[in-house]
């Protein structure tokens, strides 16, 4: 996206039917695990399974925290799933996220990431995590109900999709104001190393963080719209950084979303090869789920076979 030169104006928004809608569909194959020895871990044997897989140190801790605290459940609005609240949601656990999260900055930085956009509430405890780690600013998408009033407006950027926990739909926007602000203080660093350049080009690179990917849905979603929301607060952004610098260079600058970073993949979604079909991004996840399983609580993990969930029902 170029900017060109011109003033700051007003923010545009969107009716509601002007909105992008994303369907998110619905798991519905419940598979039973036999219990035999070879084909499912118990718990009580999970240390030992994980300490000797082809997992990294960080994935392992990461699958400790999952299978202890987490198990399987069926949720109204996406079907059968993980239960991670208690290990990315309602509680911080260093000893299972701390090796993970080096792991994912060590990426990230690798990717010479500029900012990470991070979905709902849901992302925000991990996406601040990553972000503070890797000291990179991020963009914390508000998920709001969508209204039913007709002349309801939303930012440009904006998009609908169902909610996983089957509350109806909801709209997902950035926070212009602070999308501005991060990409003034992007663009000032990036300028000052052009000083002498009389028509500077500027790539801000962006890595989409969430809690979980599981058919892509969400990550396309914000994928299409972050450059959307991203043009609008360009235009404020340069205007901002003019009037702090007094340079009047013709700026041009663009933002792609160019990686994703999440604790847990669901890969028998095969979110990865929507991801690289569409985008060309190839997703940094810590525990590759290959199967989920109710009947009892279990999930299969590329590298390590399918382990149980803990069983703490009876304490």
């Amino acid at each position: 996206m170029v900017v060109a030169e011109r003033l700051s104006r007003p923010v545009d928004v969107r009716p509601a039917e002007a909105l992008r809608r994303y369907a998110r569909p619905v798991e519905n194959a419940v598979v039973e695990v036999e219990s035999s020895y070879g084909i499912r871990v118990p718990f009580a044997r999970t240390a030992t399974a994980i300490a000797t897989c082809q997992l990294s140190e960080g994935s392992r801790d990461l699958l400790r925290g999952l299978l202890r605290t987490g198990r399987t459940r069926f949720f109204p609005g996406g079907g059968i799933g993980i239960e991670y609240g208690s290990l990315l949601k309602t509680a911080v656990r260093p000893e299972y996220l701390a090796g993970h999260v080096r792991e994912t900055v060590a990426h990230l930085r690798d990717a010479d990431v500029d900012l990470l956009i991070v979905p709902g509430m849901s992302g925000y405890p991990v996406g601040a995590v990553y972000a503070i780690a890797a000291e990179l600013p991020a963009v914390l998408l508000k998920k709001q109900k969508l209204s039913a009033a007709p002349d309801a407006l939303y930012p440009p950027g904006s998009f609908v999709i169902p909610s996983y926990t089957g509350d109806g739909d909801v709209v997902i926007s950035a926070d212009h104001d602070a999308v501005v602000d991060i990409l003034a203080v992007v663009l000032e660093r990036r300028l000052k190393e052009q000083p002498d350049v009389p028509n500077p080009f500027v790539a801000i690179r962006a890595a989409g963080a969430d809690d979980i990917i599981d058919k892509a849905t969400m990550a396309h979603a914000i994928t299409e719209s972050a450059p959307l929301f991203c043009q609008t607060a360009l235009a404020g952004a340069v205007s901002r950084y003019r009037v702090e610098s007094g340079d009047r260079r013709p700026i041009e600058a663009r933002v792609d979303v160019v990686s994703w970073v999440t604790p847990l993949i669901k890969a028998y979604n095969a979110p990865d090869e929507h991801l690289r079909h569409h985008f060309g991004i190839t997703p940094f996840a810590g525990v590759w789920v290959t199967s989920v399983h109710l009947d009892p609580c279990a999930i299969g993990v590329a590298g390590a076979g399918v382990l149980a969930f803990a069983d703490f029902s009876a304490s």
